[in-house]
């Protein structure tokens, strides 16, 4: 059996490489190919092209990258149809997704088309419900809201649960650590960076005792210390060393992103930031369906996590809610006591999220 699976950002990558270890655990004779990281590759992918090349986000970043996409996508087309894969997984990325597979429509009748990670049709660009219900044969969610915007336009679609809320790893216990995790890409980086590095001088100044560490990748490394002239700030980029950081971290403050629900799983509380160019930022204004950013405040209808997006990032107000989740047990308690309740609904039955998607695939 010959799978193909596109994920082409860390947060794919990493649900990616959950699903492979399912996929090889039911079926032995099975050849995955693809695009992915770090993580898929190590449980047996064998990628095309690196994933540092999809690297910008946001709407300006991507137009000014056209013609490298083009020619990504061009790539990755041609590589599918000389593999000839029985089925065909796209992994969030949902711009790239439906574009790719939108060129293979004419494979459909011998290749199954399964998204994994529905678009977020429920905050902005709800007509993409249709496009997707239009060229894939099954769509798997990770929140339980999300199937019926699919359904209703005729696309087979189950929710089976988020993959981080399945790893019952043993929770450490905090240390006097406030994390810094500035984004997955190059260009999401340099935004938030310009926007947090005062933020971090100002915590090493006045928040005394504790270490301060920024979480990235490899290839963003450079990029992250070009900011940081400070030899007591530790860039980490070690896969089981972030996580470790994360869980023992007393604070985290996180760029609005997947990652969010990691801190959620690890019980660390939060405060959530966002800045991306301007205009980026007035199409999302305009578009945008939703009064939040991170997950969780959307299923609450309120303020769980604290956000500064866009122009109301700036440093004095950031340090403000450090300062108040770092000292105040009140405002920790309240966000660890809706984490939990949270994370109970995350799960199907509690079930492993990548083993329902292969037993509900049927191969």
């Amino acid at each position: 059996m010959k799978v193909v699976i596109i994920a082409t950002e860390p947060s794919g990558d990493y649900l990616a490489s959950e699903l492979i270890k399912s996929l090889k655990n039911k079926r032995k004779k099975i050849f995955i190919s693809g695009v992915g990281g770090e993580l898929m590759q190590q449980n047996g992918l064998l990628s095309w092209v690196s994933i540092k090349n999809f690297n910008a986000i946001g709407i300006f970043e991507v137009v000014i990258r056209i013609f490298k996409f083009i020619k990504l996508m061009n790539l990755v087309e041609r590589k599918i149809r000389e593999t000839d894969p029985d089925i065909v997984i796209t992994v969030d990325s949902p711009s790239f997704s439906y574009r790719i597979i939108k060129r293979l429509q004419d494979i459909r009748e011998k290749t199954r088309f399964i998204h994994y990670v529905a678009p977020t049709v429920w905050a902005w660009k709800s007509y993409r419900a249709k496009i997707f219900a239009n060229l894939y044969d099954k769509i798997f969610t990770l929140f339980k809201f999300e199937p019926r915007y699919f359904l209703k336009h005729g696309l087979d679609s189950e929710f089976i649960g988020h993959q981080i809320f399945y790893e019952k790893k043993k929770i450490l216990k905090k240390k006097k650590i406030i994390s810094f995790l500035p984004g997955s890409r190059s260009t999401e980086i340099k935004n938030n960076m310009k926007k947090i590095k005062n933020t971090i001088y100002e915590c090493q100044k006045k928040i005394k005792g504790f270490e301060f560490f920024v979480l990235t990748f490899d290839h963003n490394k450079e990029l992250v210390k070009s900011f940081i002239n400070n030899n007591k700030v530790n860039v980490i980029t070690n896969f089981n060393q972030k996580q470790t950081i994360m869980m023992q971290s007393h604070l985290a403050v996180a760029a609005s992103g997947s990652v969010t629900l990691e801190l959620i799983n690890y019980k660390t509380p939060m405060v959530v930031f966002y800045d991306t160019h301007w205009l980026t930022k007035i199409i999302i204004k305009k578009l945008v369906k939703v009064k939040f950013a991170s997950i969780i405040n959307i299923f609450y209808n309120k303020e769980i996590i604290p956000e500064f997006l866009f122009e109301n990032l700036n440093s004095k107000s950031i340090f403000s809610a450090i300062k108040n989740l770092t000292y105040n047990s009140a405002s920790r308690r309240e966000q660890l006591e809706h984490f939990n309740n949270f994370s109970k609904e995350m799960l199907v039955n509690g079930d492993n999220p990548s083993e329902l998607f292969v037993k509900k695939l049927k191969i």
